[in-house]
């Protein structure tokens, strides 16, 4: 499955890892903290990373700032060997950060703000479509299957995508519903997913869906994360979103060496190979 970018294209054949970096404008990271961040993701197992500000706090971050900020991150990761990208629902923000090399858009808004998507259509970056988070599902909709509605969701959204002349190999959806759902319906959706393969299109999620208020998860729940992380590949998700980007990367790589028939010694080596290497960068740090 192929995944064309703003300036290049990409063969999606199992699940990769999008390293998350989020900054917050009231207290941003240095762009030498942003640049050791995506190196450890790099060295973790990382093909991608996605620049956001404020994603997990209710700050009020303006056009401007938000634009300053996510600039700066992208020239100061320029020569990272890692595919850049934003996440934003703003046009104007879409527009500049593909002037400063943004190689796709992960738009929580689907590309519905006015404008979006012809800033897409007219930068070529590729764009990750969401399910909208807003929409919740209660106990009052018994009846409904959410399965049903994400794919009504993503069917009008490809429309829009088609009619200004997007290429569908520049688009990849997130089905996943709001956190606030009832984990009922959250299983659900994600019991079914390999529905969602019928828009062959790449599947991308974030994990791990529930995070503190500081926007990590408990280091308790990530054998819960990595498990569902192993479930979301075997349904083919291909691109999975988190800043937990060596758990997860270190679960799938050593899930695919056992299914793939190697060697004990040679998975144990490559395991041990890959902690070896995070223990000296931690202890360098």
């Amino acid at each position: 499955m192929q995944l064309q970018l703003k300036d290049t294209s990409i063969t999606l054949r199992s699940s990769m890892i999008m390293g998350i970096i989020d900054i917050s404008h009231k207290n941003p990271l240095s762009l030498d903290e942003i640049v050791e961040i995506a190196d450890e993701y790099k060295d973790s197992g990382a093909a991608f990373i996605e620049l956001s500000v404020d994603k997990y706090t209710e700050h009020d971050c303006s056009e401007f700032e938000e634009t300053d900020i996510l600039c700066g991150a992208l020239e100061a990761l320029k020569d990272c060997e890692l595919i850049v990208g934003v996440y934003t629902s703003r046009p104007e923000v879409m527009r500049k950060a593909a002037d400063c090399g943004a190689q796709f858009v992960v738009d929580p808004d689907a590309l519905r703000q006015p404008g979006a998507i012809e800033v897409i259509a007219q930068t070529g970056m590729a764009a990750g479509l969401l399910y909208d988070q807003k929409c919740c599902f209660s106990e009052n909709d018994d009846d409904v299957d959410p399965c049903a509605v994400v794919s009504e969701f993503f069917y009008e959204r490809l429309d829009a995508c088609m009619n200004a002349h997007i290429d569908r190999q520049k688009i990849f959806i997130d089905p996943m519903i709001g956190i606030n759902t009832s984990v009922d319906y959250r299983l659900k959706l994600f019991g079914r997913l390999k529905t969602f393969n019928s828009f062959g299109l790449p599947l991308s999620c974030s994990l791990p869906r529930m995070v503190t208020d500081d926007g990590y998860a408990n280091e308790q729940s990530m054998s819960i994360v990595t498990a569902v992380a192993l479930f979301a590949e075997q349904q083919g998700m291909r691109i999975i979103r988190t800043h937990k980007v060596y758990d997860i990367a270190l679960a799938i790589n050593s899930w695919h060496a056992l299914h793939q028939s190697a060697r004990p010694f040679k998975l144990t080596r490559a395991i041990g190979e890959k902690l070896k290497n995070l223990a000296n960068r931690r202890r360098q740090q």
